[in-house]
């Protein structure tokens, strides 16, 4: 995976350009034996969520490191992206995957939404 434009300050490249084959998923802050999203607000969902895509990872023989690209939807963007910029730095460090933040209508009473594409070695 080759990382274009990695901004050194916060983990965020403009473009990933991988070689192999890709895992897509979409995660949401809820956990599997619930149906409402956690509680905490966006910071508790965008951390639930990436406890979920650890597992998910996991399971294929990824980790964090193979992530290339990252899309989040959150319900209030202007308001939440600061926390959810504090869970997402302190989750991927120094990797720098390509990412956007949209702000949009989400369903369920979520608050954050995440899409992720993973590169296989």
């Amino acid at each position: 995976m080759q990382l274009i434009d990695t901004d050194p300050a916060f983990p965020i490249s403009s473009a990933v350009i991988t070689q192999g084959r890709v895992l897509e998923a979409v995660v949401v802050g809820i956990r599997p034996d619930d149906s409402k999203p956690v509680e905490g607000g966006a910071a508790a969902e965008m951390t639930e969520i990436l406890r979920q895509l650890d597992e998910l990872l996991a399971s294929q023989g990824l980790t964090r490191l193979h992530i290339a690209s990252v899309r989040l939807y959150l319900q209030h963007v202007n308001r939440d992206i600061p926390e959810v910029n504090r869970v997402y730095r302190d989750y991927f460090g120094r990797h720098a995957p390509c990412r956007r933040a949209y702000g949009v209508d989400l369903q369920a009473g979520l608050l954050v939404e995440a899409a992720f594409v993973a590169e296989f070695p």
